[in-house]
């Protein structure tokens, strides 16, 4: 339904979803280089940074996760 509130809602979160998903791919990916071989600095300026984001990005999926079973009983 066109401005629905809650189909916004869903849309948005979504979204964050699917960018939260990246960061942690990004992460993964350079931490894949690394443990493969390629000299942090090769690969990234700061990898501990994208270990922040990374963990960062994996705590609110978790979290959304949990209020979404608590809202939905979805698992």
């Amino acid at each position: 339904m066109r401005n629905n509130s809650d189909d916004l809602s869903n849309q948005l979160v979504d979204k964050i979803k699917k960018w939260l998903k990246k960061e942690t791919k990004s992460y993964k990916d350079i931490q894949k280089r690394i443990d493969g071989g390629e000299h942090w600095e090769n690969v990234c300026d700061e990898p501990q940074i994208f270990y922040g984001r990374n963990e960062c990005a994996e705590g609110l999926l978790d979290q959304i996760k949990l209020w979404e079973k608590k809202l939905y009983g979805n698992d």
